[in-house]
This record gives C-alpha cells, structure tokens and sequence, in this order.
C-alpha cells in the first residue's frame, strides 16, 4: 500500500474510499490475527493444540493426526457414507496416542491397530440389514497420554451428541491410562482395551473389558511354560531381571505376578534377582545398568538358561544389544511379556536401517533366543477355529491387503487382530442391543448390558478365537495366548518375518 493513501483526503469523494481502504486493511489484519489464534490453539473441528505442539482430541477422521495420514480419510469416508445412509448409527472412539507412546509402543503398532478397528467398522457396516450402522471416532491423547484427562471428558460430552456408546482401544499400560478408564467407569460408558496388559484395570464394578491378556494371565502361563521345561530338562535354570521403576505399572506388575505364578507351578527359580532401573527424560541411564546387567548373565561361568525379563521392549532391546557387544557370545534364552514388541520401538522407514543392522549383528553374535507371551498371533486364528486354510484370519489378511495395504508379514505382531476384535465386540454387543431390547436406538448402558453377556454361549467370533469376558473381571477368558519367538532383523536392516510362533499357551482362566 503506497504513502499517499494515508495522506489526508482533500477532495470530499475521496474520504469513503479512505474509510473504505482503511477498514478493508482492518479486517485483513484482524483475519489474520484470527488465523494466527486459530492456529496456535486449535487444530480442527474437536481437536486442539496442547502444549508441546501436538494436537490432540477427537476426530471423525476430518483432522489427520500424525502417524494416520490416509487411514484418517478412509476412516471420515466411512463415515460419512453412515450419515448419507440416514439409517441409525452408534459412535465407538478409538482411545490412545495416536503418534506412539512413549515407553516402548511405537507408531507403527498404534496404526496397525487402528487399521483393525476400522477393518472392524467397515465388516459391521457391510452385513446386510443389520443395524446400527458404526461410525469410528479416533481420540488422540498426545505423547505420553499426557491429554488424557481433557479428550476423556471431551468423550464423555459426546454421549449425548454423538451417540457415543463406548471406547475402546487404551494403548499403553501406564497410570494415565488407569486414571482414564476410572473416569469413564464413572461416567458409565463401558471400554473394551485392544492392547493393553497392566493388573488392576478389571474391577468387580462393571465397564472394562479387554480382548488382550493381563500380566497376571501372562506370567501364569509363562511360568507353566518354564516348569514344563524343569520337567523335560533335570537342572534346568530360570533367573530373574526386573526393572525397579514403580513408577511404571507395566513392568512392577509383571515381576510381582511372576513371582506368585511361579510359587503357584512350584517353578525353581534362583535366588538372585538381577535389577536395573529405567526412566525418562534425564533419568534415562538404563543403557548404563543393563550393560552390567548383561554382564553378570553373559559372563556367569554357568550361564542360566532362560531369564526371565521383567520390564519393557526398549530396554530388552539394550540388553540383546548388551549381550552382543564386543562379539560377545550369551547363548541363553530370553522370556517377557507382552511389551517386547518394544524392541522395534519406533524403528519404521529408511531411517532406522543402519540402527537394526547394528542391532541385527549383535543380536547373532550373542546367540540370544528371545521369546514372548503375545497377546495373539495369527497361528492362534487357526488354534481356535482348526484348519490351515483358518477363513476368519484368511479373510482378515485378504481385506487388509486390499484396505489398508502394507506387508502382510506386519500381521503378525497381532496388533491389527486386537484392533479389530476390541472394535468388532462392541459393534456385535450394539447389534444385540436391538434384538434384545426391541429397538432402533441403541445407548451406551445397553451396550454395557450385553458386553456384560459376552460369555458362555454368547461368544463374539474375534479374528483372535472367539471373544468372552469373565463375568465378574471383564478379563478375556476361554482362549489361548500365544509363545512367539522375537527373531532379529535382517542383516540389512529389515524388520519382517520377526514373529515365529512357537506354540499355544493357556492361562487357567
């Protein structure tokens, strides 16, 4: 804008178009401070910027998050295919951290098992004059769950609004995930966690369910597996490494459930317990203590032959990485828990090549075995239902491959199972609704009324085996979990084919 149009008007014609000029500037600059508001504080329709940047709240899949690019808009076109449809809907949110967390779950885990759920949404919408129809919320809670507290109350606002009638996912088992789901009890919308482990989160109060395993199921199974192996093998040793941060519910609940199940198999375990401690932030030296740790392990005259790991995925990942430095042979066997996926934290793409190949070449001079209780792998599919030629898990591969797209190998890890079978459970429990109660409008209590009966006779036909719930934990119950083995990458820094499934285990529930 030139000088002379802030001169002052002579002629009287000239002063409207000053007035004029001046209030169009006006409203320019006040669009842009609009704008810039906008974009400091909010992201889009139902999803704000917390601090730190990252946006966080609940979308239709009208706002990407990080870590859903293409998945999002697959996920809104659904939706609004629902809406278009005018028949009646019910609203389920997908509930976790949607870019990874921080611990040990990466991004590639969390889209996996958001791809299940909206594999899930699309068969429930696809059977033939069924009703209600799904639409698929994701709810973001930021790194580290820290917004929990705000999109959980943003959820239970949407009730009413949006017909939510329950949540399910619940990535990482950390307090914050405990304080959301004592929120939403409370608030009497029921959840059905996808994949998360931690004890405590199944109360005699009715409202979470989950189609993965605690620890204490884990640890039942993985010290039946072990004294299975005393018997085999006379003399056969078991040692113990336990993370010591209280801090993190995972890893204190899988030591202590381990002990107990242990004394329960009368499994032998050495007095010894190996500890190291991890952390966040600038207390995050448990690379320090599991290079000791390793040490005591790998250069013990007579090396135990399994240990049983005790703490999360990125941290057995420094221990294998420990074991092998120098070329440095440990040829025992590793046990933990679910968490072991853990070990390919945050490893996707290009750029993680030359870390895996690092880590490939250690990996194979230690000679380490490692295995873990998974929640589910696809081998159990064929478990449950019998056959090789399995059509619930042959289905689900043929309709990922064509939805979603990716390897198929990425299966495997059974994320996008948990994903779907949390997803597909609540849509079933919505459709019995309508039969049982006689009507087109489905609330959130009838949901919970029927998750309630999702046992006995009335099992929900999962990708994972068939899905039932302990009627007085919410716990899964009547279905094997699974003993895989964690294979290391290949020598040019490729995680696939790193899932072999071992064998089929039972918990006693």
């Amino acid at each position: 804008m030139s000088a002379r149009v802030f001169e002052p008007p002579r002629p009287p014609r000239r002063w409207g178009l000053w007035i004029v000029s001046v209030l169009v500037a006006a409203a320019v600059l006040a669009g842009a401070a609009i704008r810039i508001v906008d974009t400091a504080g909010r992201c889009g329709e139902g999803v704000h910027q917390a601090a730190g940047g990252e946006c966080v709240g609940v979308t239709d899949g009208a706002y990407t998050f990080e870590n859903m690019h293409g998945l999002s808009d697959k996920i809104r076109a659904e939706n609004e295919r629902v809406a278009r449809s005018g028949q009646p809907s019910v609203a389920i949110a997908y509930l976790e951290a949607m870019a990874g967390g921080f611990a040990d779950r990466g991004p590639e885990a969390t889209r996996q098992a958001v791809s299940g759920a909206y594999l899930a949404q699309r068969t429930l919408n696809t059977e033939r004059a069924t009703l209600p129809k799904i639409r698929l919320l994701l709810a973001n809670t930021g790194r580290g769950d820290r917004s929990w507290r705000q999109v959980v109350d943003q959820l239970i606002a949407m009730k009413g609004k949006e017909h939510l009638v329950a949540v399910v996912g619940f990535g990482q088992s950390n307090d914050r995930t405990a304080g959301a789901v004592k929120r939403l009890r409370a608030a009497g919308l029921p959840m059905v966690g996808a994949t998360v482990a931690a004890d405590g989160l199944g109360s005699p109060t009715a409202g979470f369910y989950r189609v993965s395993f605690p620890n204490r199921d884990q640890t039942a199974a993985a010290a039946g597996y072990l004294k299975e192996q005393q018997r085999r093998h006379p003399g056969y040793r078991v040692q113990v490494i336990r993370d010591g941060n209280e801090e993190d519910a995972y890893n204190t609940s899988l030591y202590e459930d381990f002990r107990a199940a242990a004394r329960r198999a009368k499994l032998d375990v050495d007095d010894g317990v190996i500890p190291f401690r991890s952390g966040e932030g600038e207390e995050a030296t448990a690379g320090n203590a599991l290079s000791l740790v390793a040490d005591k392990v790998c250069d013990d005259p007579e090396p135990p032959d399994v240990v049983y790991f005790a703490g999360r995925g990125r941290e057995l990942r420094r221990f294998i990485e420990a074991a092998g430095e120098g070329g440095r042979r440990c040829p025992t066997t590793v046990l933990s828990g679910s968490s072991a996926l853990g070990v390919y934290f945050g490893t996707g793409g290009e750029g993680h090549r030359d870390e895996l190949a690092l880590l490939a070449r250690r990996w194979r001079y230690s000679g380490l075995t490692v295995y873990y209780t998974a929640f589910t792998h696809p081998e159990i599919s064929k478990e449950v239902y019998g056959g090789a030629r399995n059509g619930a898990f042959a289905e689900f591969e043929r309709t990922f491959g064509k939805e979603v797209g990716g390897p198929a190998t990425g299966l495997a890890s059974g994320q996008a199972m948990l994903g779907h079978d949390a997803t597909y459970t609540v849509g079933k429990a919505a459709q019995k609704a309508v039969a049982v109660y006689g009507t087109r409008r489905v609330t959130d209590r009838m949901v919970l009324a029927m998750l309630e009966q999702t046992n006995g006779r009335s099992k929900v036909r999962g990708i994972s085996g068939y899905i039932a719930f302990d009627p007085d934990t919410g716990e899964p119950v009547d279905r094997p979990l699974a003993l895989v083995e964690l294979r290391p990458p290949t020598d040019t820094g490729e995680a696939r084919d790193i899932y072999r499934f071992v064998a089929a285990l039972r918990t006693g529930r």
